[in-house]
């Protein structure tokens, strides 16, 4: 594996602000925050000041007027969801705000991963106007179904579309389309989560009806807030950057979390084994602080909200979202709890089997592309991501059903672009989406080898071998007697950490092997202590203890004595009330000098 350290800053960027550590003004030019409002707007994130005026969304003006006009008719409002974490979240938002705002006949429909997919579909549209449906809304889809929005038209529903994914050229024609990726649009951040998206609506409609009544906007101004657990959730488990308006969400919407007023996510934590405490609570409108953090949204809850539609269907994921009976909240996180471990281990499967595959074949081909009718439909965009991470190479994951193959596809490369590779091959397709590291696609069996050979001859041009090298980002090499508490407390200021703001690895040189030994099943992990000669002299803290997680074959490698560079993250291992600073061991090499 390459390691790559991080440039250093710029000395014009150091002497602008003095006030910080060097390694504090490292950090934030690694993440591109650079300017005095940048840095406040990072450090203290506020609520009431970092959140974007909604209305600066293109249409959505049009989007509340429609709503607010079709719960005082009492219309038939169905909310259009997406069966992934941010969809059911999504839907959640708008179900719960337009409950509260009073609306009387308003129902959720969220497709089946397997049969239906993602978006809106002919079949869905026509079934909705049988069931007297008014207005549908889309929340996390929606941006390129043209087809089934004027069919919506023909048969008298109005559409409005709430979403974030990339819009193409022409867009539906829909009452309103309400994305910040629009291109003719001007909202100062792009990287919103379909959740984000489905906020800003709820608090355009909440200021509206401020206008009118400030009573009942008051009223949905407090409510909107109780929201912010799922925008957090969702956010994070759809890998949108924690940066900008994002950090501010997701830092409120952990603190909410903690208190959260939803018995579903109450019952889901518990069954997950966690305990949420807030350890701060708000004085004067700063964010609550608590226990929970970004791994606790992104690997313990959205997994388990997810798993829902992998193995059978979103319904029973808002379900409990929604719910209000402590009865019915107990069973329904019970039960996606059971899913998840079924997910995990079919999941499991599915990779071996891949890896099998892999090592079956002759050649050294620049893409992955794989696929099975056995393989759900649910998990094939998750193995892609597992496979992509482990090989390094774009990753193509395929559920062939029948004579249609539907695709999820992984970069696990930066220099391969997914979505604008893919696009070179629609007219191949029937259908396709995504961005960069992540897209889709679907297409005739007849046609597969076609695609998968023009994607593989695309990624020979384009990816060199040392593009398929695994590198290791580091954030900044530090001397030994920078590992202490006080190194960790101000890393501590950079949470909640996620995309685009990645937990910091370092870089520290020549330590001594001073302790070694294998722990866990068949001997999976790494424990070491480390002396360092300059803090033996610097300051006498001369020994550190680390875990290398999975790199117990290292055991082998280094011997007591032997001089190591470690790249690593701080640990806290917390035991009966103590705290104790440790190493997380990213990776280790026998030091040349």
């Amino acid at each position: 594996m390459q390691w790559h350290v991080k440039p250093k800053p710029p000395k014009e960027f150091l002497n602008q602000f003095p006030e910080f550590p060097s390694l504090i003004l490292q950090l934030l030019y690694n993440r591109g925050i650079t300017t005095q409002e940048k840095i406040d707007e990072f450090f203290n994130p506020d609520y009431s000041s970092d959140l974007h005026n909604p209305f600066l969304l293109k249409d959505i003006k049009k989007a509340v007027k429609r709503i607010l006009k079709a719960v005082k008719n009492k219309e038939k409002i169905v909310i259009y969801g997406d069966y992934d974490t941010d969809g059911v979240c999504s839907t959640a938002i708008l179900y719960l705000t337009l409950k509260e705002l009073g609306a009387k006949k308003i129902e959720v429909y969220i497709p089946d991963r397997d049969k239906e997919r993602h978006g809106l579909n002919e079949d869905s549209v026509r079934l909705l106007k049988k069931t007297n449906t008014n207005l549908i809304i889309t929340v996390d889809c929606g941006s390129d179904n043209i087809k089934e929005v004027d069919l919506a038209r023909d048969l008298d529903i109005d559409v409005i579309i709430t979403d974030h994914h990339e819009v193409k050229d022409k867009l539906p024609n829909a009452i309103a389309i309400v994305n910040p990726k629009r291109k003719d649009g001007k909202y100062p951040f792009r990287e919103l989560a379909g959740a984000g998206v489905a906020f800003k609506l709820v608090q355009a409609i909440s200021e509206t009806v401020y206008k009118d009544n400030p009573k009942n906007g008051d009223k949905l101004r407090n409510f909107q807030k109780w929201l912010l657990d799922l925008v957090a959730i969702a956010t994070v488990t759809d890998v949108m950057p924690i940066i900008g308006e994002n950090r501010t969400l997701v830092k409120y919407g952990l603190g909410v979390l903690a208190q959260t007023r939803w018995l579903g996510l109450r019952e889901l934590m518990k069954v997950a084994g966690i305990n949420p405490k807030v350890t701060r609570y708000s004085a004067s409108g700063e964010a609550p602080l608590s226990n929970l953090n970004t791994y606790t949204l992104g690997f313990i809850l959205g997994p388990r909200i997810s798993a829902a539609s992998r193995i059978d269907h979103a319904d029973v994921a808002f379900k409990l979202l929604i719910t209000r009976d402590k009865n019915e909240a107990v069973n329904l996180a019970k039960d996606l709890n059971e899913k998840n471990v079924k997910r995990q281990s079919l999941s499991s499967e599915i990779v071996k089997e891949i890896e099998k595959r892999i090592e079956g074949k002759a050649g050294d081909e620049k893409i992955i592309f794989e696929g099975d009718e056995k393989w759900p439909a649910g998990l094939v965009g998750l193995v892609a991501s597992i496979i992509s991470e482990k090989y390094r190479k774009p990753t193509f994951i395929s559920q062939i059903k029948g004579d249609i193959i539907y695709t999820s596809a992984r970069s696990g490369v930066d220099a391969f672009n997914l979505i604008d590779s893919i696009k070179k091959c629609s007219d191949l397709l029937e259908k396709y989406g995504g961005h960069s590291g992540a897209a889709g696609f679907t297409v005739k069996a007849e046609k597969l080898e076609e695609v998968k050979g023009k994607l593989t001859n695309m990624a020979e041009k384009i990816l060199t071998d040392e593009d398929l090298v695994p590198k290791l980002e580091i954030d900044a090499e530090i001397s030994p007697s920078d590992i202490n508490w006080e190194s960790y407390e101000k890393l501590e200021e950079f949470e909640p950490f996620g995309e685009k703001n990645p937990y910091p690895k370092f870089l520290v040189r020549n330590l001594t092997v001073n302790g070694m030994s294998i722990v866990g099943n068949n001997g999976k992990h790494l424990r070491m202590t480390l002396i360092s000669e300059d803090n033996e002299r610097s300051s006498g803290v001369n020994l550190f203890k680390a875990i290398g997680f999975d790199l117990g074959h290292f055991y082998q490698k280094v011997k007591i004595g032997d001089k190591i560079d470690l790249v690593f993250e701080f640990l806290i291992n917390e035991w009966e009330g103590l705290r104790d600073l440790q190493l997380k061991i990213i990776d280790l090499k026998v030091s040349k000098s």
